[in-house]
């Protein structure tokens, strides 16, 4: 599995993945019951080539989106098994969904952009009834030269993380986000997906904070697995937050400086992360100013159930 969805989001412009996060992932799944929530695609020689998961999110407005996720590996990714694949989704969704409403379908796919025809896919998934409402990027910084030096406001400094510290940091990412677009309650299950992910580095990570309370944090790491195999040194600036109160200060521009810089200093010599497209503090912007060039999109898709 973690060999096909790797090579499905090497095809979009997105990043591989290890065996072990799928592990830490699936050891703590919410609303998705490997038994009977998630199906292999194989083909006739028994090879997995592809496979479907559904899963549901309660969001805050009380509503419920049922999740299509099917990577298929590119070799075989065609529209007919894709419409195989989604077909068999929704009926399964229909079932656990029955006498909830509202109730919406969502899924996600490649896309050419914003204001460009939906290829693959995303094609495929218009073809069906659905609706692209959001867009993600994937976005690179491809050399750590000319990082600039931006200052923290008075009052804030970067601290070195103790592990007693990491649930005061993974809270205070969660809630920068409460109330923007796809905010789901965090539960305990997120927590320990994200506490055993293998590819964790607290090492990394540049934690601002004012006082005892965390204003904004960049959580850095780098996949070897990645690296070696496609033959790059890039490191990832990912989950990068600030305090609704701290916002407009510089510190995510000044977090996010500081982790190239340690990401050059490991013997990286390049970054990537992805950013919502509209994201509500002008993330995506910032990120641009800061070096960052567009490499590939994501469509977040919804349909009515």
């Amino acid at each position: 599995m973690a060999e096909v969805l790797s090579a499905y989001n090497r095809d979009a412009g997105m990043e591989a993945v290890t065996a072990g996060q799928i592990d830490a992932s699936y050891a703590n799944l919410v609303n998705s019951d490997p038994a009977t929530d998630i199906a292999l695609i194989e083909d006739a020689a028994g090879t997995v080539v592809g496979y479907a998961r559904v899963q549901w999110d309660e969001m805050e407005d009380g509503s419920r989106e049922f999740i299509v996720f099917n990577p298929i590996h590119p070799a075989h990714l065609t529209e007919a098994l894709h419409r195989a694949a989604v077909a068999a989704e929704e009926a399964h969704l229909r079932a656990i969904a029955a006498g909830f409403s509202p109730a919406t379908l969502r899924s996600y796919a490649p896309h050419p952009g914003p204001g460009l025809a939906a290829t693959g896919p995303s094609a495929w998934l218009e073809a069906v009834g659905y609706r692209a409402v959001r867009f993600g990027a994937g976005l690179v910084r491809p050399h750590l030269d000319d990082i600039p030096d931006q200052p923290l406001p008075d009052g804030v400094e970067v601290r070195s993380v103790a592990e007693d510290q990491i649930r005061t940091i993974w809270d205070a990412h969660q809630e920068a986000f409460r109330g923007e677009f796809g905010f789901v309650e965090p539960v305990e299950e997120e927590f320990n997906k994200f506490r055993d992910n293998p590819l964790r580095d607290e090492s990394l990570w540049k934690i601002a904070w004012a006082g005892d309370v965390v204003v904004g944090q960049v959580k850095s790491y780098i996949n070897h697995d990645e690296n070696a195999r496609v033959g790059t040194l890039r490191g990832y600036t990912e989950e990068i937050s600030t305090h609704r109160d701290w916002r407009n200060q510089g510190i995510a521009a000044a977090l996010l400086a500081a982790s190239l810089r340690e990401l050059r200093d490991r013997g990286m010599t390049e970054a990537a992360l992805g950013a919502d497209t509209e994201n509500p503090g002008g993330a995506f912007h910032l990120y641009q100013r800061l070096g960052f060039e567009i490499r590939s999109y994501e469509a977040v898709y919804t349909k009515p159930m």
